[in-house]
């Protein structure tokens, strides 16, 4: 009996360690710094001791610790796969999707996912025996010392929120909803203790619910807008429009379009296959450029939501079946603008479980969901594929056996800020449009066995700067001529082209057009033949209609000048 408040004491040690063990990873990456302390084990440990002392008795309050048990194994996997702590979109990722996709990052454990949970379980059963058994209290003035640690750390954060709060201001504006999903920063606490579990999974889902409350709340707002959109001639024959949401991918790294590299030596074979070479974006973020790809939004407007509905409520109106398929994320400052629109669809998929921080799943867990949505053979069909395309880093968005360009820094740490990175930040980007052709070119192929009139356009959100030439920047937003030129594709069936003759030659004849984004959602449109009482069909890309492009600055694209080994552009 002398070993059994050992054997007690040891298990309940047991316990508290399974539960801060995430922590040991960080540990494992960073070593034991003075940061993994102050931010990792000791307020995860702060907060489990809250937690046990919740009761005199431990042999009550241990129970109180069991989500944290259960879930760290969870954890574990999510770090040792994706090298990141469970967050908001992960939460996010589960509410969106259903039970079968959601645990699907978590396929080939099996049994050992339901003997892990087991061994919690008798592991906490036993704390708690124990501790009745030897009829364990906490000591006088223990339980009145942890509290007033932890209030002594809450004050602590308290203040490091003012002091956050004074140096990070968000912007004025007038629009209370669009500041706390686009601008406001996330709280300082999240900051400083996003990777210390369990203390994460409470932050990730403070964010989250935050995040969706505030999108239903904007979404009110245009719940009862209508286009009155309808298709009226009723075709026999099935309908298939897809619209492919690009990432970063420019024109001239097509070799469709002359590039010097085989980047696209799949799609070169299709017949029929259109690839404009001369259509800019007015936004280079994305969380601009898609709304305002997709809908009839100003290119003009500063706002980070449109009062209107997208392009999927037009179709749903005109009869069809709506999906969004996506690898991006379902929330966050980049991406919220996006998900409102893709939340009109009648079935919305989120496949990715990191978003674009990580490497991730590649895009190509797209085309199998695409296949699953086809096979339904429903007679209308719209189906938007947002993908990740070429979203750096560039070596993360294409398996191994597409690393063709070499250097290209796969599996190392290359950073788009430095210059002496050119090369392999060129080849991975080559790479990862290589990629692109592979898995889009697939998507092609099985919509052309579908026997449906069916369509596909292809256009990237915005374009790239890549250290070009003499030029000293890389990524997005310099206001660089490349930031704004975009790849855009498109293909008809056999179906289409015997349906519409003269508007796949008139798509056709566009190939070398001065085309914008903001064209999409008429294009679109127009291609299902749908119609509706404002409708601009003369801004749709098969017609020969020329227009200023006026980028988001109202500087026009053609007329700027550009500056620079950088090409910027300037009035």
């Amino acid at each position: 009996m002398k070993t059994l408040p050992l054997f007690a004491a040891s298990l309940l040690l047991l316990l508290l360690l399974l539960c801060l063990s995430p922590q040991f990873y960080l540990l494992s990456q960073q070593g034991m710094t003075l940061n993994w302390w102050r931010y990792g084990i000791a307020p995860a440990l702060l907060a489990l001791l809250l937690l046990l002392s919740a009761s005199r008795y431990p042999a009550r309050s241990v129970w109180l610790l069991m989500p944290a048990a259960l879930l760290a194994p969870q954890e574990w996997f999510y770090l040792l796969n994706y090298g990141k702590n469970t967050d908001a979109h992960a939460m996010a990722i589960i509410a969106e999707t259903d039970v079968a996709e959601a645990t699907g990052y978590l396929s080939g454990l099996g049994w050992l996912i339901m003997l892990a949970v087991l061994l919690v379980l008798v592991l906490v059963a036993l704390c708690s025996t124990l501790c009745k058994t030897l009829r364990w209290q906490w000591p006088t003035y223990c339980r009145a010392g942890i509290w007033l640690l932890t209030l002594a750390g809450l004050v602590w954060v308290w203040q490091q929120e003012q002091w956050y709060a004074k140096a990070y201001p968000p912007p004025a504006e007038q629009d209370a909803l669009q500041q706390s999903l686009s601008r406001k920063p996330l709280p300082e606490s999240h900051n400083l203790f996003y990777r210390s579990y369990p203390l994460n999974l409470l932050l990730a889902f403070n964010e989250y619910r935050l995040q969706q409350a505030t999108l239903q709340e904007v979404a009110l707002a245009s719940r009862d807008f209508t286009f009155g959109a309808s298709q009226p001639v009723v075709l026999g024959q099935r309908q298939v429009y897809v619209l492919v949401i690009g990432e970063t991918l420019r024109p001239d790294r097509l070799q469709l379009n002359g590039y010097n590299r085989p980047t696209t030596p799949e799609l070169a074979k299709i017949d029929g296959l259109v690839s404009y070479t001369d259509m800019v974006s007015p936004w280079a973020w994305t969380r601009m450029s898609v709304p305002l790809l997709i809908s009839r939004k100003n290119a003009q407007s500063q706002a980070y939501f449109f009062h209107e509905k997208s392009l999927v409520s037009a179709f749903a109106e005109a009869g069809f079946r709506t999906y969004w398929l996506s690898t991006q994320s379902p929330l966050g400052v980049h991406d919220s603008s996006v998900a409102l629109h893709a939340s009109e669809a009648d079935e919305v998929q989120y496949l990715n479980p990191i978003g674009y921080k990580k490497a991730g799943f590649y895009d190509e867990v797209l085309l199998d969901a695409f296949k699953k949505v086809l096979a339904r053979a429903e007679q209308k069909q719209l189906i938007v594929l947002h993908t990740l395309g070429s979203h750096f880093s560039y070596a993360d968005r294409y398996p191994p056996q597409f690393d063709f360009f070499k250097p290209s820094g796969q599996g190392e740490l290359v950073s788009m800020h430095n210059p002496a990175e050119r090369e392999r930040l060129n080849n991975a980007y080559d790479n990862s449009v290589r990629y692109t052709d592979h898995w889009l070119s697939q998507a092609i192929a099985a919509l052309a066995q579908q026997q449906a009139i069916s369509s596909l356009l292809l256009v990237s959100d915005h374009g790239e700067n890549i250290f070009d030439g003499g030029c000293n920047k890389s990524g997005h937003g310099h206001n660089t001529e490349l930031d704004y030129r975009v790849a855009a594709l498109w293909w008809g069936s056999a179906g289409f082209r015997t349906q519409y003759p003269l508007l796949s030659n008139q798509m056709a004849a566009q190939r070398h057009a001065k085309l914008m984004t903001s064209q999409v959602f008429h294009s679109m449109l127009a291609l299902a033949d749908i119609h509706y009482l404002t409708q601009q069909r003369e801004l749709a890309i098969h017609q020969a209609v020329k227009q200023p492009r006026l980028l988001s600055s109202g500087l026009d694209f053609d007329k700027a000048s550009r500056v620079g080994q950088c090409r910027e552009l300037q009035r």
